[in-house]
């Protein structure tokens, strides 16, 4: 018998937030859309074993905890609403484009602030500057994940993504407590959350209530922004909408080899809670196909209405060739200053972190019913406009 057992409407999930956390006020209803869609996928469809249906609602639990808590402590600290979020840094793009190597490295710099894995699992009360890396909640994490670590290493497992407890995270894990986040979709079994949350939602709160998070995390250890979600780019004006003077970075890659990864990637996640051969590699297929037409028709159709000159466009072979020229460049287009001793950690954070230092990642297109030639239509504007270099046959 689960404490889930019973659990079928947002209203249950908000009850057992409040029971865990002893807050009872929320600041909106903008994230029952989104839970109402998770829970209806979760509770008709029989793809799920128990322990992932428990998995899925205790990360809805936990992720409305956190919005209560914060919520909460604006409450208690409403001046921390008065400041500013000045000339923030979003790079986004295609899922699998380079995106995280980018962040860490921005991350190197001390005048920039990233939003950390860790503060998106306990975020009040919120860090100051000098414990942004030693707060015990930040040390037990990474703990834990030293731990996983040494089984996955021993194992020789492939990991197609990992984030440091004490490094830089997507925003994603600020909008999975709007309930509108492609997070929730890489543990369903079929596409509606996916097709609903790109198709249908409304981003503006979501937004807004990440301007609000970031403003409380920001109230004790300030610094401009570093952020990064490869979706923002199928949510640009939503984004503007809420922080006007942000600086997007594009992250531009392959587009047959990003959608091969990006299956790839939805195969852990997706089996830690679905029963055993009940995963349908060509559906996974056929969803990434949309959300990667999505991920490149909507910046297409966002920069010809803002201009050019609003993005920096990084393509992922520069990045793994050249990064630290990359970097430069990304410093003179933000009018920012490259000191010396953060080009030095840079590096020193490159040396430290080659590519694949984990087992490495085995996929082709096919495992997933797909093929160049069917993804060449979706994505024929995307690669006469950008000068990708393709990384070959998948």
């Amino acid at each position: 018998m689960s404490e889930f057992d019973s659990v079928s409407t947002p209203d249950d999930v908000l009850k057992l937030a409040q029971q865990r956390t002893g807050q009872t006020d929320i600041d909106s209803d903008s994230w029952r859309p989104g839970l109402e869609a998770l829970l209806d996928e979760i509770n008709t469809s029989t793809s799920f074993t128990q322990h992932g249906r428990d998995r899925i609602i205790g990360d809805a639990v936990n992720a409305l905890a956190r919005r209560l808590q914060v919520h909460n402590y604006i409450q208690g600290h409403p001046e921390v609403l008065d400041t500013l979020i000045e000339r923030p840094i979003f790079t986004l793009g295609m899922p699998r484009t380079g995106t995280t190597v980018i962040s860490y490295l921005l991350d190197q710099d001390p005048a920039r602030r990233s939003l950390l894995h860790w503060e998106c699992v306990h975020p009040i009360p919120p860090a100051t500057t000098s414990t942004l890396r030693s707060d015990p909640r930040c040390l037990a994490l990474l703990e834990e994940q030293k731990q996983m670590l040494t089984f996955v290493k021993k194992a020789k497992m492939p990991l197609p993504h990992w984030e440091d407890a004490d490094g830089p995270t997507e925003c994603m894990f600020i909008h999975n407590q709007d309930f509108k986040g492609l997070s929730w979709d890489s543990y369903l079994s079929s596409s509606r959350y996916a097709e609903w949350l790109i198709n249908e939602a409304d981003m503006t709160s979501t937004y807004q209530y990440q301007k609000r998070y970031l403003q409380v995390l920001q109230s004790h250890a300030p610094g401009a922004w570093n952020l990064k979600m490869p979706s923002h780019s199928v949510h640009i004006d939503a984004l503007l909408a809420v922080f006007p003077d942000a600086r997007l970075i594009w992250a531009h890659r392959d587009p047959y080899k990003a959608t091969g990864s990006l299956c790839n990637l939805w195969k852990l996640p997706k089996s830690m809670v679905m029963k055993p051969d009940v995963m349908d590699l060509e559906a996974m297929g056929r969803n990434a196909m949309r959300q990667m037409q999505a991920h490149v028709e909507r910046p297409l159709r966002a920069r010809e209405r803002i201009g050019d000159d609003r993005f920096f466009h990084m393509y992922y072979h520069d990045m793994m060739t050249a990064p630290m020229d990359v970097m430069r460049r990304i410093y003179d287009w933000a009018g920012d200053e490259l000191k010396p001793d953060t080009e030095a950690r840079m590096q020193k954070w490159l040396a430290e972190h080659p590519q694949d230092r984990f087992a490495p990642n085995a996929y082709s297109l096919d495992q997933y019913g797909l093929s160049v030639q069917a993804l060449q239509p979706i994505f024929a504007e995307y690669l006469a406009t950008f000068d990708i270099e393709l990384e070959g046959t998948v």
